[in-house]
């Protein structure tokens, strides 16, 4: 009796390794195909552009895979050209796949303009002969090439910072992308803390080289979301220093934020504040040696900057009326004044009063019309129109006023003197007879 169980035990045993070695069997000479991304180029691809997939087909079984086909069926945001083939037919692909026998197919596959950006699901079937079609989908990942914010406008009020004056600078940022960015901030790198220096600079004198500090608020700022379009502008409050040279200053910023896909993304440039103020110039008469009864002489006029910065290209223009005529040339170039200092500029003129030969007792003036051409530090041009009046006074009142008394007694003084020579020699004569 236990022999014929211990029979029937191995009988069993026998049978059940022969059905597993039979499935086993069964299961590796079914054909088993495995399709797999190798790459994409480039990767990502940015909406409105073309990508190059690359499908890796392979056998894993033991068994031919015999009438392979493949298609591609693209959806939204993908899509294919006309002549591009989607179904393309392998034939038999052997087994033992694992790449020794794998095959390669490419799709240029391009990318809808208005595509989100993240994985987008790209689908392939495929079939064996006469079989139903399988499909399976593989991400292609989507992102803006370098999905960016830019810095749309760079505005400060008042647009010529004057030294030691407040102002404000306003930065407008866009966001180019498709999609939001995130955890935005700004920095207004007043300290250059962002600028690489070379050995021989201290970051001390750069520090000092830029004549703004921050008033009231800090130079970074931040914002948490900004969306695809949308438009954020950062103000800043700062103050010139009291003795910034006026010129174009170049301040470091830098973005930083984080895009759809977690990557964190920084970018670094350079924004112009101009400091400056328009030059204070005054013209006034500096001296004349023009008085009633005198009409032809010289003007000279005296150009004063009294502003902060230096007046360069200056050119003075004198313009002829019915009162007088310019008797030298109409134009001074003077170039250059200084700030703090003044320079001359002469015109010789004649003054037409209806009666040029009588002279007249009474006090006049004239006007005359100046016009100035220069530019500032910055090379901003400027131009002014002015009239200055020429105030004509007596000779009386200049202390000259017995000029004419005196002429008229060296005359007869002269007639006297002459007088008494000739009678003196007429007397001799008359003494030697």
């Amino acid at each position: 009796m236990k022999n014929k169980i211990l029979l029937s035990f191995a009988l069993m045993l026998t049978l059940a390794m022969f059905s597993a070695v039979s499935v086993s069997a069964t299961m590796e000479s079914t054909p088993s195909i495995n399709i797999s991304v190798m790459n994409q180029d480039p990767d990502p691809v940015g909406p409105g552009r073309y990508v190059d997939v690359r499908f890796k087909i392979e056998n894993g079984g033991i068994a031919i895979a015999e009438g392979v086909e493949i298609e591609l069926v693209p959806e939204y945001p993908f899509s294919v050209e006309s002549n591009e083939e989607v179904i393309r037919s392998l034939g038999d692909v052997p087994g033992y796949g694992h790449g020794r026998n794998a095959i390669v197919q490419k799709f240029k596959v391009r990318v809808d303009s208005n595509a989100i950006e993240g994985e987008n699901m790209l689908h392939l079937r495929y079939k064996l002969g006469d079989s139903v079609w399988i499909t399976q989908e593989y991400p292609i990942s989507i992102r803006t090439i370098d999905a960016t914010i830019s810095i749309e406008s760079v505005v400060t009020e008042p647009e010529k910072i004057r030294p030691g004056e407040p102002a404000k600078v306003k930065i407008k940022l866009k966001n180019m992308a498709d999609s939001d960015m995130v955890d935005v901030s700004l920095k207004f790198d007043l300290g250059l803390s962002t600028v690489s220096l070379p050995a021989t600079i201290s970051s001390l004198s750069l520090y000092d080289s830029v004549p703004f500090a921050p008033l009231g608020s800090a130079t970074e700022k931040k914002i948490k979301r900004i969306k695809p379009n949308e438009e954020v502008t950062f103000t800043y409050d700062i103050i010139s220093y009291s003795n910034a040279e006026p010129r174009v200053y170049k301040i470091p910023i830098q973005i930083k934020y984080y895009d759809e896909l977690g990557t964190e993304i920084t970018k670094n440039d350079i924004v112009g504040l101009m400091v400056g103020i328009k030059p204070d110039l005054t013209v006034l008469i500096d001296e004349t040696d023009l008085y009633v009864g005198k009409y032809n002489g010289e003007v000279s006029l005296r150009l004063i900057n009294k502003g902060f910065t230096d007046v360069k290209f200056l050119d003075v223009y004198l313009e002829e009326t019915d009162e007088f005529e310019i008797l030298s040339p109409k134009e001074v170039y003077i170039g250059n004044v200084d700030s703090d200092d003044y320079e001359t500029a002469d015109f010789k003129i004649f003054i037409i009063t209806g009666d040029e030969k009588s002279e007249s007792k009474s006090e006049k003036s004239i006007s005359l019309p100046i016009s100035i051409e220069y530019k500032d530090a910055n090379n901003i041009a400027y131009s002014d129109s002015m009239d200055i009046e020429l105030k004509l006074y007596s000779a009386k009142k200049l202390g000259i006023s017995n000029g004419n008394s005196n002429n008229t007694f060296l005359i007869i003084l002269a007639v006297v003197v002459i007088g008494y020579f000739i009678y003196r020699g007429i007397r001799k004569k008359n003494r030697k007879k």
